[in-house]
């Protein structure tokens, strides 16, 4: 009976097993556990869709490989062909073929670059090497690890993406599938954890802006700014901030552009041309080497020394400066901020003051203030000056 009864479960199994119905247990464990990727072996790449194992290669979404090896990505329908490219290497890839071009010379895959549910996902392996990153696969973990170098920094809006290399400051651009194009040498260089974004004021003119973040422990910044007008660059500029908030605005509020050069401010209009350049320096007495520009429009700006601290109001057509601090605060308070160190943690928010907006001839703004922290809202009246 027993012997009919271990029979019978044997047969019974192997049913399922045929009809896929049943796996054995180490398997399903395998299959249940999803595949992740790493960079550098410490750093997690998050995924809107998992990666896949075909014929022991795994595959990762198109899209996503790209952002991940900062290449650009392009899928043309005719032929069902795939361009994935940086400054230095162009892929070309056709789905459901083996058959690869990088940089030109033909090369087989292991396996096929395929569409599953609408997302086209291709060979990692070969993509990350061609890219010159060191590929793992890591068993046990169900684990894709790669090692690269992140010698660009990238960004991406609509067809057109673009490469800043951190070391020379080279410039590229690449629309649709064509090749990549070096727009200048600018004076960026990118030394430690960067942004790169990207300010569309018409659609032949781009702000390229590379915010670098470096420096232990990580108190220095520098914001770099690119004006490209049909991908030519015609204007540049570079603001340096130690230890406090970067409160820069990018707009003016008639939606021009705004840049900081140091102590220069300049305004670019929606073609891309220089209106307004302002010498901060000279207008407001400060001895500081760069400002923070906090407010802009056709009648005043509001403006900080980055060391010295000082918000002040400056009448765009008179040029008449207004210390706000001294002009608003209490003098039991005013004498507190005139003695802090500019190196102390009390001095992180500067003078505590804030633009809110200005409105009805009335400049509204906040104040921290660090003793209890105290937050207080002041209103200069604009009539009066």
């Amino acid at each position: 009976m027993q012997s009919s009864k271990r029979i019978l479960t044997i047969m019974l199994s192997i049913a399922l097993l045929a009809t896929g119905v049943y796996t054995w247990p180490e398997t399903a464990r395998a299959a249940a556990k999803a595949i992740t990727v790493t960079k550098n072996n410490w750093e997690p790449v998050e995924l809107n869709h998992l990666p896949i194992l075909q014929n022991g290669s795994a595959l990762l979404p198109l899209r996503e490989i790209g952002t991940l090896l900062n290449s650009k990505t392009t899928w043309i329908p005719e032929g069902k062909r795939i361009v994935i490219t940086n400054p230095e290497t162009r892929i070309e890839l056709t789905l459901g073929s083996k058959q690869a071009k990088v940089n030109g010379k033909n090369m087989a895959m292991r396996t096929t670059p395929y569409n599953k549910n609408g997302v086209v996902y291709v060979p990692i392996r070969f993509i990350g090497e061609a890219f010159g990153a060191k590929v793992a696969w890591h068993d046990k973990e169900r684990r894709v690890n790669l090692d690269l170098e992140a010698k660009y920094v990238y960004a991406v809006q609509g067809a057109a993406a673009y490469w800043l290399e951190k070391k020379n400051g080279k410039l590229y651009v690449a629309e649709n599938a064509d090749s990549v194009k070096l727009i200048s040498d600018t004076k960026a260089e990118v030394l430690g954890y960067s942004e790169f974004t990207i300010d569309s004021l018409s659609d032949k003119v781009k702000v390229l802006q590379v915010y670098d973040n470096y420096g232990e422990p990580s108190v220095h910044s520098n914001t770099f700014k690119m004006v490209l007008v049909n991908h030519k660059l015609v204007l540049e500029a570079k603001a340096y901030n130690f230890g406090h908030q970067n409160r820069n605005i990018a707009r003016s509020k008639g939606n021009h552009a705004l840049l900081m050069n140091g102590a220069n401010l300049y305004e670019v209009n929606l073609d891309g041309k220089l209106v307004g350049e302002y010498d901060l320096k000279a207008i407001t007495g400060y001895e500081d080497d760069n400002f923070q520009v906090e407010w802009y429009d056709d009648h005043y700006m509001v403006v900080r020394p980055e060391r010295t601290g000082w918000l002040t109001l400056v009448d765009r057509k008179t040029k008449e400066t207004t210390l706000l601090a001294k002009a608003l605060l209490d003098e039991e308070h005013w004498k507190i901020y005139q003695s802090l160190d500019q190196f102390s943690p009390e001095f992180y928010q500067w003078d505590g003051l804030k633009v809110i907006e200005i409105k009805d001839n009335k400049l509204l703004l906040e104040h921290y203030l660090f003793l209890g922290n105290k937050t207080t809202e002041y209103t200069f009246n604009l009539a009066s000056k």
